[in-house]
């Protein structure tokens, strides 16, 4: 019996590739090197603390809340603190970049439920380029000190949603997006 080079090839790749299974198949699997080395490693216990048991012999003891508590000792509350309405600090430029900021961000929330994710992400740069100029304009200004950037990002934000939801808009979208069109890329705050 005579073989063809091509029925050569073929033997010598079920021996090659056969032997090649032979030899995997008798090495261990991952999972069983990853047993033997844990079960080289020592045990480590944690040491045992025992807690005493506490004393429960004075259980008919009344336990009285402190007058304060109930309000009765105490004169007057303590009053509360207005809570302050950051949409209406800084210059009408700062508020409308932050408003546009939160026209924008309502838009995407729209949009990113239809459209491809691709065509709805520049509404997010553009977001944060239009909170970028609006915080630096209210640090420029001095309303805005420290990390408090977040209170008036989120003001607006909430504002524009409520805006958007009732079709009020005080600048629409595409004035919006023309206005961060104008903007360099906005490095966050």
């Amino acid at each position: 019996m005579k073989l063809k080079p091509t029925q050569i090839v073929g033997l010598i790749a079920i021996v090659v590739f056969g032997g090649g299974m032979v030899f995997r198949m008798t090495q261990p699997s991952e999972r069983e090197i990853m047993a033997q080395r844990l079960a080289s490693l020592p045990r480590i216990e944690a040491p045992t603390v025992e807690f005493p048991m506490p004393d429960l012999s004075s259980i008919n003891t009344t336990v009285t809340a402190p007058e304060s508590v109930l309000g009765t000792g105490m004169g007057t509350p303590t009053p509360v603190t207005p809570e302050v309405d950051y949409t209406v600090l800084g210059s009408q430029d700062a508020r409308d970049d932050l408003y546009c900021s939160g026209v924008l961000g309502a838009e995407f929330e729209v949009k990113i439920k239809t459209d491809h994710p691709d065509k709805v992400a520049p509404l997010m740069d553009m977001q944060k380029k239009l909170d970028s100029a609006g915080i630096k304009k209210l640090r420029g200004e001095g309303v805005s000190k420290g990390e408090d950037w977040a209170y008036y990002t989120l003001a607006f934000a909430d504002k524009a949603k409520v805006d958007y939801a009732a079709s009020a808009l005080r600048m629409p979208v595409a004035a919006c997006v023309e206005r961060a069109s104008k903007l360099p890329p906005g490095d966050l705050y």
